[in-house]
Order: C-alpha cells, then structure tokens, then sequence
C-alpha cells in the first residue's frame, strides 16, 4: 500500500515536470522566434479593380532584406508569391480555388 502511493506520487512529479518542461521550451522557442522573426512594412501598394497587391519589405534575422508579395480580395489574403521581378509589368497569382490571375501593374490593369 505505501509501496503504490510512493509510485503514484514518483508518477504525478514526473508527469509534472514534463508538462512544465514543455510548456517552458514552447515559451522559450515562441520568444526566441518573436527576437528573431522578420519585421516587415508595406513597399508599394497597387489597387486594380476588386483587388489589393501589396509588396511589403521585409528583414530577416540575418539582415538582408526580401520582398515578399500579397494578394488580397476585400480585405482577405488570397495568394501570395516570394518576389516580382524588377524588369517585369505582370505579376501573376494562382489562388487555391480559381484561375491563373495576372495583373499589369504598370498599366494598372487584370489581364
């Protein structure tokens, strides 16, 4: 009888201190992750027709800059690509559900 409530209680510390180990290392990674995430700020924005392009400017924990670029349909993210190149007017979008999209940002026009 005192044999089992010494296990039981070996059990309960045990079990508490995992808890309390995993529940540490996931706030510890959350703020390491917070210290080192990318901050980021919109670039440039261009309205054609019902949609939203927004290229925003964003820096890592290495330092170098990237240029990441949304999508949105009233108020919502629909797409999203890593970059547009420089030298190019179209940028194009394949959402999850629908077509190819393309978008002449320089004409400002859907394609």
């Amino acid at each position: 009888m005192i044999i089992q409530r010494k296990w039981k209680a070996l059990l309960r510390t045990v079990v508490s201190l995992i808890i309390f180990i995993v529940i540490g290392w996931y706030f510890l990674l959350y703020i390491v992750s917070e210290a080192f995430g990318s901050k980021c700020e919109n670039n440039r924005i261009w309205e054609i027709e019902e949609y939203q392009i927004i290229e925003k400017k964003c820096i890592g924990f290495s330092g170098s800059y990237f240029y990441p670029v949304y999508l949105y349909k009233d108020s919502e993210i629909i797409d999203k690509i890593i970059f547009i190149q420089d030298s190019s007017c179209l940028i194009k979008f394949k959402p999850e559900i629908g077509d190819l999209v393309t978008f002449d940002i320089c004409e400002k026009k859907l394609k």
